[in-house]
């Protein structure tokens, strides 16, 4: 039978003789006028006062964006948010786009140009958020528990300060969107180092976990502390459409689209499979090697144990700085301890490393990709492959029986569950 799997803005079409179970989430119908959803959902806010009420008096905003790593409406977003922004007396030339990038490299003109529009690009000044750059970063003190919260002075000095988004299941946060704007969104390094380290990070992944989850705790107080004054976030389903726009408060927004987000992408799964064949499912979540292993999270969940990934991704933008680390050790192991030692390294994603590494020591990882060297990939300890078919050939040769197989083809948003 013929399969089919996302991969960069296309498909990958596949062939297996053996019966294979596609797990697919329910599907949420679109808006009919995404626009107007997000218009709504502006104009009426959850836990706070309108938009162009809270502008009124003040002299400037700041919006914080996603960078092209995240599939969010940013233009519709921005076009939204400004028009009340100017409604409640703030004009363009007082507001300034914040790209959140995280420890990510910068955004350029040509991805602002897509992740914006041209005349918003002409419109705003926008600024790459640099966690490494001191002159951009302010020190807020610490969290009850210790986090140092070091930020983007612009979203601490802003008179105003929105934050967008969009909210899917996250392997450490539980959830993206919401406060993951500022931490690690717009964070410095000095929160970074200790945000995305043990005890704070979580040893597995955690989608759809926000309770007792100390990653999200923290994130939460740090925002609170920096004063953000509204949010809106967008859920969408599988196919990319927008099914729901929440806006206002950054705690109650954020909740009631995690409760639409958890409507569209829970999956229950009847067992555990010998063989998962699994896509972050396309541009831009398979942008490069960095973001695909959060597909590999999701495949973890439901693949025995010594069982085979077939993890399928374009990464048109290579590897990335974390691939350093696993080249450079004996065993998936090495890389897990050196990690538990000595924490998060900006430098070299070492988070990334170590969530690869996990899954390289329970699993046999293939990897699909015709960007990617197979000479590297195997120094990475991963079992680079031309096709799924050869791929699954060689992983089916690992069974002691005829395998079961499974197709997870969107699974960075997934929220899975194994029915015991």
């Amino acid at each position: 039978m013929i399969y089919q799997i996302p991969y960069g803005k296309g498909l990958l079409h596949f062939e297996l003789e053996v019966p294979v179970a596609e797990l697919a989430v329910k599907s949420l119908a679109q808006v009919l006028d995404e626009r107007e959803e997000v218009r709504k959902a502006i104009r009426s806010p959850i836990g706070s006062e309108r938009l162009a009420d809270l502008a009124a008096g003040k002299k400037n905003a700041v919006i914080v964006i996603n960078d092209i790593t995240r599939p969010t409406p940013t233009k519709l977003l921005v076009e939204e948010i400004t028009k009340e922004l100017n409604e409640g007396g703030i004009p363009d030339t007082s507001i300034t786009l914040l790209v959140a990038t995280g420890n990510h490299r910068p955004n350029t003109n040509e991805e602002l140009h897509e992740m914006v529009g041209y005349e918003n690009f002409q419109r705003f000044l926008i600024v790459n958020h640099n966690a490494s750059d001191p002159s951009q970063l302010v020190y807020l003190g610490q969290t009850r528990r210790g986090l140092d919260i070091e930020v983007n002075r612009l979203v601490v000095e802003a008179d105003l300060t929105i934050i967008t988004g969009i909210i899917t299941p996250h392997q450490t946060a539980g959830f993206s969107g919401g406060r993951k704007s500022i931490v690690p969104g717009v964070a410095g390094v000095t929160s970074l180092l200790q945000h995305h380290s043990f005890p704070i990070r979580s040893e597995e992944p955690v989608m759809g976990i926000t309770e007792n989850n100390r990653f999200h705790e923290e994130a939460v107080e740090a925002a609170r502390t920096v004063g953000v004054d509204f949010i809106v976030n967008v859920v969408k389903n599988h196919r990319g459409e927008i099914v729901a726009t929440v806006a206002g408060d950054l705690e109650e927004a954020h909740e009631a689209g995690v409760t639409i987000c958890r409507q569209a992408w829970e999956l229950e799964v009847p067992h555990l499979y010998d063989i998962t064949i699994v896509s972050p499912g396309g541009y831009p979540k398979d942008f490069d090697m960095h973001q695909s292993q959060k597909a590999l999270a999701s495949a973890e969940i439901i693949t025995k144990p010594g069982g085979s990934i077939i993890l399928v991704a374009e990464c048109p933008d290579g590897i990335g700085s974390f691939g350093k680390l696993l080249i450079e050790s004996r065993d998936p192991q090495e890389v897990i301890d050196r990690f538990k030692q000595s924490g998060f390294d900006n430098h070299n994603h070492s988070s990334k490393a170590y969530m690869y590494a996990r899954a390289l020591l329970k699993h046999n990882v293939y990897f699909i990709s015709h960007h990617l060297d197979p000479s590297q990939l195997k120094t990475m300890f991963f079992y680079p492959s031309k096709s799924i078919e050869q791929a699954f050939q060689s992983a089916k040769m690992k069974c002691s029986a005829p395998p079961t197989v499974a197709v997870l083809p969107y699974a960075v948003d997934c929220l899975l569950k194994v029915r015991q």
